[in-house]
């Protein structure tokens, strides 16, 4: 689906099929100059991320596997509250394992703080973020190499796999909703997304 085909539905058009996979080949070279001699585990997480997670896989320029998880995380006036719930656990041993957590769009850093944790728990030999996108005053993770492919702007972001109420998620750009189609949106401030200078994903909270 393009974005011509719910153009009313949309504030802003932030970034293009185009540049979103060329931004994904890069974090996939990154990745692999990281990892390099290893088969690693992406772990995908459900369902936002799993667009992403295939397609990182694909520009990933050596063997790799993918499992996923799932959980939910409760909030209230649209930030997390701090609850975490797991709705699917992973199904591959990560034991002496690198292993990568591809999510689609890091908000609060409440979800992927506790995925963190939760998989460090099970002895992986390393563990490292990726994450499409990245919105603002999110914690960083001391100690845990994070690649994000794009700083971006407050306002709910749908398209690549990123959904509002279970739809968008077939849209092939990533685009901010308009205010009226979420309960309790605002106007978002002009619509950018940049790609982080190098070495700030690794900064401490």
């Amino acid at each position: 689906m393009d974005a011509s085909h719910v153009a009313d539905d949309l504030e802003a058009v932030i970034l293009t099929e185009e540049q979103i996979l060329a931004r994904v080949a890069a974090l996939a070279d990154e990745l692999h100059r990281d990892l390099a001699g290893s088969v690693p585990v992406f772990v995908g997480v459900l369902g936002g991320a799993a667009t992403f997670t295939v397609d990182l896989a694909r520009a990933y320029p050596a063997q790799v596997e993918i499992g996923w998880m799932a959980i939910k995380s409760y909030s209230t006036r649209n930030r997390a509250s701090g609850s975490v719930r797991l709705l699917k656990d992973l199904d591959v041993d990560i034991t002496g394992r690198h292993v990568v957590i591809v999510d689609g769009v890091i908000d609060t850093g409440l979800t992927m703080s506790w995925l963190i944790s939760n998989l460090a728990q099970r002895n992986p030999a390393s563990i490292s973020v990726c994450a499409l996108l990245r919105k603002p005053d999110t914690a960083r993770f001391a100690d845990t190499p994070t690649h994000i492919g794009f700083d971006v702007g407050p306002g709910l972001i749908v398209g690549y796999g990123l959904d509002h109420q279970g739809r968008y998620r077939n849209l092939r750009c990533a685009a901010i909703l308009k205010p009226s189609w979420g309960t309790g949106l605002t106007p978002s401030p002009t619509a950018v997304a940049t790609v982080p200078a190098a070495g700030d994903g690794l900064a401490a909270p």
